[in-house]
C-alpha cells in the first residue's frame, strides 16, 4: 500500500507540478501581471521563484508573536503581509524568513519582527560573490541579529527575556541555504515527497535522536515547547545551515510550530498536490491547525521554484538533508 501511494504521489506531482510539462504551461501566481509573468518565464537560463506567506493569530492567542519576510535580494522587493513575491533571481539571490517570538506581553512579537527585519538588513548590506561567502553573510547577519535582540531585551523589564526562532531559506546560484535557530521548520517538497531540511533545536527533539523519546510520544510530551537556541536568549548562537540542489518544480514550505505540530508533512505535501491556487496552498494547512486546536499562532510560506536554469530531477528523487561543516562550507 505505501508503494501504491507513494506511485500515486509521483504522477499526481507530474500533473500538477509540470514534471514533462513545457515551462510556459504554468499560469502566472494571483496579483502577477500576465505579460510580465510571461516575459520572465522566458527569459534564457532563468531561475525564478514564486512565493507566498500567510499567518494567522489561531485561536488561542492574544497577540501574533510569529513574523515572516518574503525579499527578493537583488531588487530589495519586500513582502511582510499575506501577500505573493514572484521574482527572477538576480546575482544577489532571494531571502525566505520565519520566525516564531516568544516573552510576556508583546515582547516576543517585537523579537520575531526584529529577527526578519535585521536579518534581511545585514544581508542586504554584506557583500558576496560566491557560496561561501553568501553562507558566510547569512550567518553573520543571523549572529548579529541576535545581538540586537538580546541588547533590546536588557531595555525594560516588559522585554527581559525576550526571544525568537528563526528559520531562513535563501537561494544562490541554483542552491536552496536553509539557516535555522529553534523549532521553526523548512521544508522541501519534489516528485511528490516532502524532507524536512532543518532539524529541530529542542529538547524532545534531542531525546527523540538520543532514543530516549520515540517520535509518537514526543508529539505528545509536555516538554515539547522547550527550545534549545533562540534569538535573543543567548549571547551566542550556533546557526546550523544546510543545503540543497534546486531542481525545477522544487516546493519549500517554511512553517512556525503552530502549523508542524499540528500538520504533518505528509498532509502538507497532498495539500500542495490538489491546490494550485498559493494563497489556498497556505490557507488550507492553517486551516487544519486551527481545526485542531489552533492553540498557537500559525505562520507558513509556500515557495516554488522553476526555470530553464534548473536541472530536472530524476522520476523518483527525492531531497536529502545535508549539513553544511563550519570551516568550508562543504556538505557534511
Amino acid at each position: 500500500m505505501a508503494a501504491l501511494r507513494s506511485l500515486v504521489i509521483s504522477q499526481l506531482w507530474k500533473k500538477f507540478f509540470g514534471l514533462g510539462h513545457r515551462r510556459n504551461d504554468f499560469p502566472p501566481p494571483a496579483g502577477h501581471n500576465p505579460i510580465q509573468w510571461r516575459k520572465m518565464k522566458q527569459s534564457s537560463q532563468a531561475l525564478y521563484i514564486s512565493a507566498y506567506g500567510q499567518s494567522d493569530l489561531g485561536l488561542v492567542r492574544k497577540n501574533n508573536e510569529d513574523s515572516f519576510l518574503l525579499v527578493d535580494l537583488t531588487e530589495g522587493a519586500e513582502r511582510t503581509s499575506s501577500s505573493a513575491l514572484n521574482f527572477a533571481v538576480g546575482e544577489r539571490g532571494g531571502l525566505l524568513m520565519v520566525a516564531d517570538g516568544m516573552g510576556g506581553a508583546e515582547a516576543g512579537e517585537v523579537a520575531s519582527r526584529m529577527a526578519v527585519e535585521l536579518v534581511c538588513r545585514y544581508v542586504q548590506s554584506e557583500r558576496f560573490d560566491s557560496r561561501q561567502t553568501f553562507v558566510a553573510s547569512l550567518k553573520n547577519s543571523i549572529e548579529r541579529a541576535n545581538v540586537n535582540i538580546q541588547q533590546e531585551g536588557e531595555k525594560s523589564e516588559e522585554r527581559k527575556g525576550m526571544g525568537t526562532t528563526l528559520t531562513a531559506a535563501a537561494v544562490f546560484g541554483g542552491e536552496l541555504f536553509f539557516a535555522q535557530v529553534g523549532d521553526s521548520r523548512g521544508y522541501l517538497v519534489r516528485n511528490g515527497s516532502i524532507v524536512q531540511m532543518t532539524q529541530d533545536q529542542s529538547l524532545v527533539a534531542h531525546l527523540v535522536a538520543s532514543g530516549v523519546l520515540t517520535p509518537e510520544k514526543a508529539k505528545v510530551d509536555r516538554r515539547r515547547n522547550v527550545i534549545l537556541q533562540a534569538l535573543g536568549a543567548l549571547k551566542q548562537v550556533e546557526v546550523v545551515v544546510s543545503v540543497v540542489e534546486l531542481k525545477r518544480g522544487d516546493c519549500a514550505v517554511l512553517c512556525s510550530d503552530g502549523l508542524s505540530g499540528k500538520v504533518d508533512p505528509e498532509e502538507i505535501a497532498g495539500i500542495l498536490l490538489g491546490t494550485a491556487v498559493a494563497d489556498e496552498a497556505c490557507r488550507q494547512p492553517i486551516d487544519r491547525a486551527k481545526q485542531r486546536g489552533g492553540e498557537d499562532n500559525i505562520t507558513v510560506i509556500i515557495a516554488k521554484f522553476d526555470g530553464e536554469k534548473l536541472p530536472l530531477p530524476a522520476p523518483d528523487e527525492v531531497p536529502t538533508y545535508t549539513e553544511l561543516k563550519e570551516d568550508s562550507h562543504a556538505p557534511c
